[in-house]
């Protein structure tokens, strides 16, 4: 098991492709707000590419393998560990609200 990382090595959580997510981690930008991370099996990534999308809202998106929200004063990470592998079928794509960038790390095999 090991991160989603660019050719740089640095993590890049959105990729297009199958395989097997185990789980993930976000940092939280400001603990006094609330705040939500989702990852979607999404559909719509060209399967040409390497990436997938920052989406800026889950309306219409099917695929979702998780939505978790973090409450204020309470949350300062969003970690998540799935008891059996998700496997994806197109790859992923991330939506978050209060997140810090570039602390995501999803986690695969």
């Amino acid at each position: 098991m090991y991160p989603i990382t660019c050719p740089g090595g640095y993590p890049v959580p959105a990729k297009q492709g199958k395989f097997e997510v185990y789980g993930f981690c976000v940092t939280i930008s400001d603990p006094t707000a609330d705040s939500a991370f989702a990852l979607v099996d999404d559909s719509t990534i060209d399967q040409s590419g390497e990436t997938g999308k920052l989406l800026t809202t889950l309306t219409d998106k099917k695929g979702v393998l998780i939505y978790l929200k973090g409450l204020a004063n309470i949350d300062t990470v969003l970690a998540y560990g799935f008891d059996e592998p998700i496997k994806t079928r197109h790859g992923l794509s991330i939506y978050g609200t209060n997140t810090v960038a570039g602390s995501v790390c999803v986690y695969r095999r």
